[in-house]
């Protein structure tokens, strides 16, 4: 399991679990607890995740102007791609409806780009690590 954090600029911060697994739980609860997360909505989404009905997840805390997202083991890179751009848009979406910004021009583009860029610079080593170069 790669923890990540990074902020976008002043106006959000984004905490990033790739290949999770069962033995990073106690981390990730701590975090979803401390941005905020009910017992319930931790629970729903480990359960979500680990039982396999989703590949990846993401929870934003609209009021502390967080994203947390989860990602399980994918099965190949391009999968992988899918779900980093995918969990991207909504972090971006998130961000756009606290700051009461259409989802059109220049701006969101940057935006959903700069996030898939941070993510990138983990998720490179990560799949050369796992399906090889």
């Amino acid at each position: 399991m790669i923890r990540q954090q990074f902020s976008i600029q002043r106006y959000w911060r984004v905490i990033v679990y790739y290949n999770l697994d069962n033995g990073s739980l106690g981390n990730v609860q701590r975090d979803l607890k401390h941005v905020g997360f009910s017992t319930y909505k931790i629970r729903r989404l480990l359960n979500e995740i680990l039982k396999g009905s989703a590949k990846a997840a993401t929870c934003s805390n609209l009021k502390e102007h967080v994203s947390i997202v989860l990602f399980r083991v994918h099965k190949s890179k391009k999968d992988y791609i899918n779900s980093i751009v995918h969990e991207a848009e909504h972090i971006k979406q998130a961000m756009l409806k606290v700051y009461h910004v259409m989802d059109r021009g220049e701006a969101p583009a940057y935006t959903i780009g700069y996030i898939v860029q941070k993510m990138y610079k983990v998720f490179i080593d990560l799949i050369c690590n796992c399906y090889g170069k």
